[in-house]
């Protein structure tokens, strides 16, 4: 484990003398790093089914062609500070497709995870740890000789830390995936926990289906929002190409997959991704339909079991257990 060999050279190393080990005891969350701000999209979408924005029921679900299924996870937890002033934080990633085959069994199909250690090599020298056999990872914006004073502060770059655990997440998640594409047959289907854009490889393929279950972006003004808002389950909206954020192009809709009637908002609603082609709207409602049944079983007790489906949740499941829990983290690092 990455942070026993890092409390060795701690313990061993004089030049390591300026790291202090200040774990963060309280919840979960450590303090003063903010949530993912929300935030509506720069330019409105373009509606590419119908002249409008509308509600439109998809059916009963009758089954699902989805055979794969793709998850990451990361951990990333400050471990302590580099002279009192830059944060050290540790970060694990890892991601996995789980396979289900004809008995609805699941067994992994690929994986991959990986742990560093995140600092600014701005405020930290990285050569004694490279010497040791730790290759860190940079955070900061800018190099050394920085005249921007505000890169030093501590929540700043513990902030810049966790974006970048974040994304390395988020390229290996992209890196399954188009391995997945290279050793794929024509009728295996991959349902991906989140957006496929990003690359064009995994945007473009006609079985990959992304759903997004986090809303910190809204793409339709207050008018159209209230048409998503109101959507019932088992509806879904027009479909939509979001625009302004530079990704490869997707097309995109929304999905009620639980009733919400004296709940959030948001409660069952998640947005769905696939290729921008006339054939990914021709077989939106049927796409709904499978999405609506992966709903079953529930995905309890996850907090989020209204938009989690239960194959996504085994892979979650499967990731929590080869990645480091909290308990052994501080252990790794006791008695510094």
């Amino acid at each position: 484990m990455l942070l026993k060999q890092f409390a060795s050279y701690v313990k061993s190393n004089r030049n390591a003398s300026s790291f202090r080990v200040a774990l963060w005891l309280g919840s979960e969350d450590e303090p003063g790093l903010p949530a993912a701000e929300p935030n509506i999209a720069p330019e409105e979408p373009e509606i590419v089914e119908g002249t409008g924005l509308a509600v439109r029921p998809v059916g009963r679900p009758d089954g699902t062609l989805f055979t794969h299924f793709l998850d990451g996870a990361q951990t990333a937890r400050r471990i302590g500070f580099y002279d009192y002033t830059a944060p050290v934080v540790y970060g694990f990633i890892g991601a996995v497709i789980r396979k289900r085959d004809a008995d609805r069994h699941m067994s992994t199909h690929d994986k991959d995870y990986r742990e560093n250690l995140y600092f600014s090599f701005a405020f930290v020298d990285p050569n004694d740890l490279r010497k040791a056999g730790i290759e860190p990872v940079d955070v900061a914006v800018r190099g050394k000789g920085s005249s921007d004073e505000s890169e030093a502060h501590p929540l700043r770059l513990q902030e810049l830390a966790r974006s970048a655990v974040s994304n390395a997440r988020a390229e290996m998640e992209r890196d399954l995936a188009e391995r997945w594409i290279a050793g794929s047959r024509s009728d295996e289907w991959l349902c991906w926990d989140g957006s496929i854009s990003g690359r064009s490889g995994t945007s473009k393929h006609p079985r990959i289906i992304g759903v997004i279950k986090s809303h910190q972006t809204q793409y339709f003004r207050a008018e159209e929002q209230r048409k998503v808002l109101s959507l019932g389950v088992g509806e879904r909206s027009s479909v939509f190409q979001p625009k302004g954020y530079g990704w490869s192009p997707v097309y995109s809709w929304y999905l009620r997959l639980h009733p919400n009637e004296g709940r959030d908002i948001y409660f069952g609603l998640v947005r769905v991704e696939a290729a921008a082609t006339p054939e990914t709207i021709a077989m939106a409602d049927e796409v709904s339909r499978w999405l609506l049944a992966e709903r079953s079983p529930l995905s309890l007790p996850d907090s989020r079991w209204d938009r989690m489906l239960y194959p996504i949740r085994d892979c979650e499941q499967y990731l929590k257990s080869i990645a480091p829990s909290r308990v052994m983290i501080e252990a790794s690092l006791a008695g510094l």
